[in-house]
């Protein structure tokens, strides 16, 4: 502000007049600058409401709109300087009560102008500093005000042990004082949950609360707000009972100025869940369960809408791990059997009861979907940090999924993606001893070579060993080896003069007799004849 350049309007009705003093104004070294020099009253009353100028330095005797009329007119709009001779002292004397700050006597001193001018702009400096004060002050104890109602609200949320009704009014200054109590919950859902943006989700909470303060504020005597994971807005409302219908009309109300809101970026869905109302403080912390359970129903009952909890079924509660107990034989097979085909199968089997009830507390989905994420990593074999971070995410995003086929979708995709990267990484596991039994016997084809020796080496069970073998390769173990032999005694046999004594002896057959009969077993013919025909 100190930095900052005052804009000065002049007024006199000799325009001459008007421009001596503008000359007389050290614009460049007090910070100022000048909006306009005019002669007429109506016409700087205009300039003063459309260019808001910070000073008006006027005469105070002009025709039809006087200097004194303009003062009176634009109050508080602007600092005054009147200037006068000492003949409309009188008139000067009278435009100090209306508020000005200064006059000047013709004829007009220029120092005198801009000491003036200096002590002017020095004051409209401090003012405008303790304005800036007194806002941060109201600001901070506004923001101090909201940070205690939330830790109280959340406090009812997260512990059964709460402050009482007296220590709430005593000790937070709470107006909690009317008769009916009621929880609500905003639940804010990603139309697509991968496409998550914490900078956009805050501005639009921020948003929300305060579309929510401005519009109960008047027709409550308490409201305590707090925002907990995935988008939930938890908010408590004391009223009166005479009052029930308003604070519906102002829920509803609510509800719509929201979702136009939202309209801006079409990024969300909200419904907002009403627990019942209670005429009891300690019941308060269940009314707020109950607006959580409302919300959750939205997965029957869809999304932008007023969810009273009255309108669930939440007396027909659903045994989840009873249910499970029955239907997750098949999703714990697909897990062991690393099969995304059989993984989604069984979510379908799963979820497929629910498509045809109607008269459950549909909660529970969420639920089960809680349980199903928590079994399958629990029951994963390969553990590593990748699935502790999609299993954390998964846990956070499935509370976005308003609707069963998007709960359903985002299980089958993720956990099957998972399934088969660790289904990739078991195979690349299990082919490491192959390939060490492999380069092995490349080194080592002319020893004595067992099968138990080389499980021995890769570290596996021995027949475990020999089936991984055989499924990698297609061959059992001695096959494999027997064949690794011959070619390499063929070879021996083609590129060099060695007995076939010797050739046997290099391939690891102490008998010559023995390896020419394995020999024209695998190859088709002798050993000499092999010679004859290819070397």
């Amino acid at each position: 502000m100190r930095d900052k350049k005052l804009r000065v309007l002049i007024v006199d009705d000799e325009f001459r007049i008007g421009m001596l003093v503008k000359k007389l104004i050290k614009w460049d070294e007090i910070g100022l600058e000048c909006v306009d020099v005019v002669d007429k009253g109506q016409t700087a009353y205009d300039l003063i409401l459309t260019e808001h100028p910070d000073i008006v330095i006027t005469d105070i005797r002009m025709p039809r709109v006087s200097g004194l009329d303009l003062i009176r007119m634009t109050k508080g709009q602007a600092k005054f300087i009147v200037i006068s001779g000492y003949r409309e002292f009188e008139y000067a004397h009278k435009a100090l009560q209306y508020g000005v700050n200064d006059y000047l006597l013709k004829p007009i001193n220029d120092k005198e102008l801009n000491k003036v001018l200096k002590k002017i702009k020095e004051e409209i400096i401090k003012a405008c500093i303790k304005q800036k004060k007194e806002e941060q002050l109201k600001k901070t104890i506004t923001v101090s005000e909201h940070i205690i109602k939330s830790n109280i609200l959340n406090n009812i949320i997260e512990h059964e042990d709460n402050l009482s009704e007296i220590e709430m009014k005593e000790d937070y200054n709470l107006m909690i004082n009317a008769a009916a109590y009621r929880g609500i919950d905003i639940k804010l859902d990603y139309r697509d949950y991968e496409k998550i943006d914490k900078r956009q989700d805050r501005l639009t909470v921020e948003k929300v609360i305060s579309i929510v303060e401005e519009n109960l504020n008047e027709k409550v005597n308490e409201q305590l707000i707090c925002e907990k994971d995935n988008l939930n807005l938890y908010c408590l409302i004391n009223y009166e009972l005479k009052d029930s219908k308003d604070i519906k009309n102002a829920i509803n109300f609510i509800l719509t100025k929201i979702q136009e809101y939202l309209l801006g970026f079409e990024q969300y869905e909200v419904t907002i869940g009403i627990g019942s109302e209670g005429k009891n403080f300690d019941k308060i912390r269940f009314s707020i369960q109950e607006s959580f359970k409302a919300v959750q129903n939205r997965i029957k009952l869809g999304t932008g809408r007023l969810i009273y909890v009255e309108s669930v079924c939440l007396e027909n509660q659903f045994d989840v791990h009873k249910y499970l107990d029955k239907k997750k034989e098949l999703f714990l097979m697909s897990i062991e059997s690393l099969s995304k085909v059989s993984l989604e199968q069984s979510i379908n089997q799963i979820y497929s009861e629910f498509q045809f009830q109607d008269n459950i507390d549909f909660s529970c989905c969420y639920d089960i979907t809680n349980e199903l994420i928590n079994m399958f990593f629990n029951h994963i074999t390969i553990k590593n940090k990748e699935g502790e971070q999609l299993k954390q995410w998964l846990l956070n995003v499935y509370q976005q999924c308003y609707t069963l086929s998007k709960l359903k979708r985002l299980l089958k995709k993720y956990l099957g993606e998972y399934l088969e990267k660790c289904l990739r990484i078991l195979e690349v596991k299990l082919s490491k001893p192959i390939r060490q039994a492999k380069q092995y016997i490349d080194e080592h084809y002319n020893e004595k070579i067992i099968l138990d020796d080389i499980a021995d080496i890769v570290d596996l069970n021995p027949v475990y060993f020999s089936v991984l073998f055989k499924k990698e390769t297609g061959l059992n173990f001695s096959s494999y080896l027997v064949n690794v032999r011959m070619e390499i005694a063929k070879e021996m046999i083609r590129n060099s003069n060695k007995t076939i004594s010797a050739v046997a002896d290099g391939v690891g057959y102490k008998d010559a007799r023995y390896f020419s009969q394995i020999f024209t077993k695998i190859v088709g013919i002798k050993p000499a004849l092999y010679r004859k025909l290819y070397s």
